[in-house]
């Protein structure tokens, strides 16, 4: 096997190898042409053969065939057998029939290929066989055909032996070339093998050898060339020896240490900048690893090194050495793999620097530091002593406020809800809307009262958080002034909204936050100006940011220097205006909001010519396309149609807030069943497995965080949607909310709109609005004994029995189960039951049972 691959590795094999392939190549396509030709010439003669023969017999035959001479046609047949290719000769009349043929027994049948047209034709032509039929004319009468058949054994013997011959010609031309190619390549190789043996002396050590070739030929050249390239080479070595002696110079004259190792790990160059700083002489370091000059707790992380350094990795680092006399030398290490040409690892080298004075001096400086840093210890725990007691009295502090919120917004949640609920009795009267409208705007007002001191609060203990998005700053600021104009005309005063104003319509700033400065700002103007006029400008201030300006001026009596400046602290009211209601946080939380939108308040004011109230704040540039405000659309009434009938649990521990939430489900169809702590809402969910849950935050038992927990934790317990109901003031609870498993987050008090909006968030319900359904769409309640003659007597007893209990739990199953069986009576009963016409329905129901017997 080496014997062939040393053959064809070389220029001679490969000469003989290329001219034997070149000649196989061109011999093969000159036999398949030549076989080609061949075929093609055979097959005409033939087909010319098969024609004559045909044209022949059908001459011979015309005249037998007029005649009906059956034996004579046949013995004109039987002539054609003399040629030696003939397969078959046939003579047939107009209608097929066989009248002569060489096989006798095909005599009298009839043929069905014969051709369509009256004239010659080639029925077959391949070498197997030749069919031609010749119609049989006797002048210009047509009467019958003849047919000859000529096959392919001369063809094919004269085909192969064409094949022989060329084969044989082909061979001996390949051995013919080959040997011409072997005695070419042996004169060519014997004069580099010349060049190959003055190589083989340069690389054994004798750099003075030349090749002695002579001549014009590419070996002679490649040979001359050789030459000049070992003379081109000794001027560069001697050139090298120079560079080399100049280069240890260099390298024993420069400041940092220089160590170099071989692939071994074993020294094989320092300069004499190591010998000095380490003591030791240069003949003591080389032959031996580095490792042999350091302390013994050092020489394990060396090893890891080392091991970087095979690896190819280049490191920067510090190290100890020992001296001489044994003192420590710590200097700092640049060290890099030497890598040869085929990336294999070939030593190290490595820049060293003596930092022993530096690291000396650091060292005194540690000691410092560690004398300083147990004076800070000892400060810093005094500190975090004040700090835990600060905490303590914060967090007591948001406890209070947080029980505070529970405990004040959720008897407000009843009393603002079910308000508005009987506001929407069509059968109040106007003393009674005039009634729910002043219990509304009372609660409202303590709403505002405990918002105000809870927003002190979280501002006081760092927790309140900017909520920035893009809104229509225009919109805004129209709002308020309609908002605030009936106020101002209740007074007697003019609200203006300067119409020069440019500002910025879009814009990203915190819109809750900066709606409340200006109504703080809109509403102290109007509180303290007894007559006369208020505008509100805006403006814009191109700083190296965009700052929007604000402006509330007034023309009322105007603030003394001294009481400005307290007139931004907490709970201060001015002496002149102590008659005035308010908490005086206001302009407190309006200073505190502008600051944490990184903007300032202040106030310019003269006594007896009103004051002017300017706000600046950087703000970011929005587009309308950012814009993403949900579209009001009035009160709902109903769900759309077409939709799933949901189910409802609702977790609340507080008996008015169950019928509150329960009201607002039934109202528009839905199914509901209340749990009265976080237990009976696991255990209701496991039973009844509903599609939405609303969960008060706080409850006896088990609270609404780890029912949620719960919950989650059990079979389709990620399906279902959970949304946290809870009294809590601070923002931050909502992701606490939603860490424990929920979905969406109500705060009460709630308004109608929330509930039904984070429906429609969670389950992708749709409404029929009020304002979308025409006035006749929307007719008073009306139940007639029909509607209830649909129930079984059972149910309509189970409702009489609710509604006199006046239970309104009761009431609400009895409703749930009507709806299973007819979902817009549920619906009617729900909207009668909100408004308390109970004798309504107990009436129909009566009607019904008189009407309809059981």
């Amino acid at each position: 096997m080496h014997r062939h691959k040393f053959f064809f590795g070389t220029l001679r094999g490969r000469l003989i190898l290329s001219v034997a392939a070149i000649h196989a190549v061109m011999m093969s396509l000159f036999i398949t042409d030549l076989t080609l030709r061949q075929r093609v010439m055979l097959l005409d003669r033939q087909v010319e053969e098969a024609e004559a023969l045909t044209q022949s017999l059908s001459t011979s035959a015309a005249g037998w065939i007029a005649a009906a001479d059956v034996s004579g046609i046949q013995e004109i047949v039987e002539t054609q057998r003399r040629y030696p290719e003939l397969i078959f000769a046939m003579v047939v009349d107009n209608q097929g029939l066989v009248l002569a043929h060489t096989d006798p027994s095909r005599m009298g049948k009839y043929l069905l290929d014969l051709p369509h047209e009256v004239r010659q034709t080639m029925l077959s032509k391949s070498p197997a066989l030749v069919d031609v039929a010749v119609p049989a004319m006797l002048g210009s009468r047509h009467v019958g055909w003849a047919r000859v058949g000529i096959g392919q054994k001369a063809y094919g013997e004269k085909l192969t032996e064409i094949i022989r011959n060329g084969v044989l010609y082909a061979v001996a031309t390949i051995l013919i070339g080959s040997t011409i190619a072997w005695s070419m390549g042996r004169r060519i190789t014997r004069r580099l093998y010349a060049v190959q043996e003055t190589i083989d002396a340069v690389r054994t050590g004798n750099r003075q050898a030349r090749s002695p070739i002579a001549g014009t030929d590419e070996a002679a050249v490649m040979a001359k060339e050789f030459n000049a390239m070992l003379d081109a080479l000794a001027k560069q070595d001697e050139k090298l020896r120079n560079s080399e002696a100049r280069y240890r110079c260099i390298v024993d004259t420069a400041t940092e240490g220089i160590w170099v190792v071989g692939p071994d790990l074993k020294t094989v160059f320092v300069n004499a900048r190591i010998t000095e700083i380490l003591g030791y002489g240069g003949d003591e370091i080389m032959g031996r690893p580095m490792m042999d000059f350091l302390f013994d707790e050092d020489k394990a992380d060396h090893l890891r090194k080392m091991q970087n350094r095979q690896m190819g990795i280049s490191e920067h680092y510090e190290r100890r050495f020992r001296h001489k006399n044994g003192d420590t030398v710590w200097m700092l290490t640049s060290a890099t793999p030497i890598i040869d040409e085929e990336n294999g690892f070939n030593g190290a080298f490595s820049m060293l620097t003596d930092i022993t004075e530096r690291r000396q001096a650091e060292e005194e400086l540690r000691r410092y530091k560690d004398q300083l840093e147990q004076t800070v210890l000892q400060r810093t725990a005094e500190l975090l002593l004040a700090r835990d007691a600060a905490e303590a009295a914060s967090k007591a502090k948001s406890l209070f406020l947080a029980n505070m919120s529970h405990e004040l917004r959720t008897p407000l949640n009843a009393i603002l809800g079910f308000s508005q609920m009987m506001r929407r009795d069509p059968n109040a009267s106007e003393t009674q809307r005039e009634n729910l409208n002043i219990i509304n705007r009372s609660g409202e007002h303590l709403l505002s009262l405990i918002n105000d001191v809870l927003e002190i609060a979280k501002i006081e203990a760092g927790r309140l958080q900017l909520e920035v998005a893009p809104f229509d700053l225009g919109s805004m600021v129209r709002d308020v002034t309609e908002m605030m104009r009936l106020r101002a005309q209740e007074k007697g005063l003019q609200l203006l909204l300067d119409q020069t104003s440019e500002f910025p319509r879009y814009i990203k700033s915190d819109e809750a936050r900066l709606r409340q400065v200006l109504v703080n700002l809109v509403s102290n103007a109007i509180k303290f100006t007894a007559q006369g006029v208020i505008i509100i400008r805006l403006g814009v201030k191109n700083n190296t940011r965009k700052h929007l300006l604000m402006e509330v001026e007034d023309t009322g009596p105007g603030i003394k220097p001294e009481d400005q400046k307290r007139l931004f602290k907490p709970f201060v009211q001015l002496a002149e205006s102590g008659m005035q209601k308010g908490t005086g946080l206001g302009l407190a939380i309006s200073r505190q909001f502008v600051e944490l939108m990184g903007g300032h308040i202040g106030v310019e004011s003269a006594v007896g010519k009103g004051s002017l109230f300017r706000v600046e704040l950087p703000v970011e540039l929005a587009a309308l396309a950012d814009i993403l405000k949900a579209e009001k659309r009035g009160e709902v009434v109903a769900l759309a149609p077409g939709q799933p009938a949901y189910r409802i649990l609702i977790a609340e521990d507080q008996h008015e807030n169950q019928l509150l939430l329960s009201r607002l489900m039934t109202a528009i169809g839905l199914e509901v069943k209340i749990a009265e702590n976080g237990a009976q809402c696991v255990k209701l969910f496991q039973d009844w497995h509903p599609d939405l849950i609303w969960m008060d935050r706080r409850m006896p038992v088990m609270d609404g965080m780890e029912a949620t927990r719960r919950i989650r934790l059990l079979a389709d317990g990620q399906a279902v949607k959970i949304v946290a109901v809870t009294a809590s003031a601070f923002q931050e609870q909502r992701q606490e909310t939603l860490d424990a498993g929920m979905d969406d987050f109500v705060r009460k008090p709630y308004r109608f709109e929330e509930i039904y909006g984070c429906l429609a968030r969670q389950l992708g319900v749709r409404y029929l609005y009020r304002s979308e359904l025409p006035e006749e769409a929307v007719p008073d309640v009306l139940l007639t004994a029909g509607m209830l003659a649909v129930l079984t007597p059972e149910l309509r007893h189970e409702l009489g029995v609710a509604l006199e209990s006046l239970d309104d739990k009761r009431i609400s199953a009895a409703i749930q189960q009507i709806g299973k069986v007819d979902l817009q009576l549920s619906r009617t009963l729900s909207r009668l039951t909100d408004s308390f016409d109970y004798p309504a329905i107990l009436g129909a129901l009566a009607d019904t049972n008189r009407r309809f017997p059981q």
